[in-house]
């Protein structure tokens, strides 16, 4: 099976070479799958109000804005893992995760651009506006969605079943943690420190986030290492101990570090360990998809001080994790914010879909008491 890159490269306007892991490492460029998805870099700028209001100096990456069509943490780890799926030849993609999966309607939005098939397993999470405007989102772009039932039935048929059944399938991890995943925002700390370099921002003392299937962070950590930069990455835990924890994060970063090492030598082996990667548990709340009162007050701050949207499943409590640490945390050195969410807005899209139009299983969500548990954001 042919392994080779769809794409090696392409050049921004300002005449760097993207991805910038490819720019720092050229002999990587023939031999990882990648492809085009991402408008980067992704601005960052100063929360004026916010810092103001806090008497910090507190910064933003709008990741939120990597894509014109979908935007958040997605598809950076797109770029790679599609540009695998491409290099492997085959066309249909298995992924999943809860009802409300952000990293199944990106999967959905970009395989369909192209012309992949996607089936979506989907296990139970707090039913929301957000979680039910995704469910007909997966319709309006193609793709076929099971209901699974519980978490771990859903692991059980991810890992086991739909591989049996499935040979010729093109398995995506769940939130896209996969070591190519990884490699995409080993990309985005490179490109952090071109923009610090840049002095587009300040040098952060340190960078919160979210943590779901902890690709995120880890590709964050290893590719700031590979800058040679120390800032602290703070993840902020938002799913199950067993996607979103350090043991995971450091085993994700392990893993992409052997694999970029292994297609170039040259690629300095690094030593990280668990202070490399700190995870904040206290924000988590009852569990997946709960909402917790500091992340609805992070998120009125956001949308209040700065007109930007987060959502309470994820970015609102990375946020609420970010004012927190401020309490406690003399120092006055810059402190980033990195904004995972998806800022495009889809609900016209989403408007156009009846959701007696999804399968069966999905109905019960749209009607009766579920429906009446929805609240106003997801």
């Amino acid at each position: 099976m042919s392994r080779k890159a769809n794409k090696t490269a392409i050049k921004t306007p300002g005449g760097r070479i993207r991805p910038w892991l490819f720019e720092a490492f050229p002999q990587l460029r023939q031999r990882i799958p990648w492809t085009p998805i991402v408008n980067a870099p992704s601005p960052v700028h100063q929360l004026e109000h916010v810092s103001t209001r806090l008497g910090r100096d507190v910064w933003i990456k709008r990741d939120d804005k990597t894509s014109l069509h979908y935007g958040g943490n997605k598809p950076r780890k797109l770029e790679f893992i599609l540009g695998d799926a491409l290099a492997h030849g085959g066309r249909k993609i298995v992924t999943g995760g809860g009802l409300g999966t952000n990293h199944g309607l990106a999967t959905a939005i970009f395989v369909q651009q192209m012309n992949f098939r996607v089936l979506l397993g989907l296990f139970p999470q707090p039913v929301t506006a957000h979680v039910r405007k995704n469910l007909l989102l997966f319709q309006a772009y193609g793709a076929e969605m099971a209901y699974i039932g519980s978490l771990l039935r859903a692991v059980f048929r991810y890992y086991v079943t739909e591989r049996i059944r499935r040979r010729g399938a093109y398995f995506i991890d769940p939130g896209g943690s996969s070591p190519q995943g990884v490699l995409g925002y080993v990309d985005a700390g490179l490109e952090l420190a071109m923009q610090v370099e840049r002095n587009e921002m300040p040098l952060p003392a340190a960078i919160f986030l979210a943590v779901g299937t902890s690709g995120t962070m880890a590709g964050l950590v290893l590719g700031l290492r590979l800058a040679g930069l120390r800032t602290r990455v703070i993840g902020v835990q938002v799913a199950p101990r067993a996607f979103s924890s350090p043991k995971t994060v450091l085993r994700l970063t392990n893993k992409a570090s052997s694999l970029i090492r292994h297609h170039d030598r040259s690629v300095p082996e690094l030593e990280l360990t668990f202070e490399d990667v700190p995870v904040d548990r206290s924000h988590y709340g009852q569990g997946y998809g709960h909402l917790t009162d500091a992340g609805r007050a992070s998120l009125r701050l956001m949308a209040e001080a700065e007109g930007i949207t987060l959502d309470l499943t994820y970015t609102a409590k990375a946020f609420a994790a970010l004012l927190d640490y401020l309490k406690t945390e003399s120092d006055s050195k810059p402190i980033l914010f990195w904004n995972t969410f998806n800022s495009v807005d889809l609900s016209s899209v989403a408007n156009s879909v009846d959701f007696r139009s999804l399968p069966n299983a999905f109905h019960r969500f749209f009607e009766g008491e579920v429906a009446n548990t929805i609240g106003q954001v997801g």
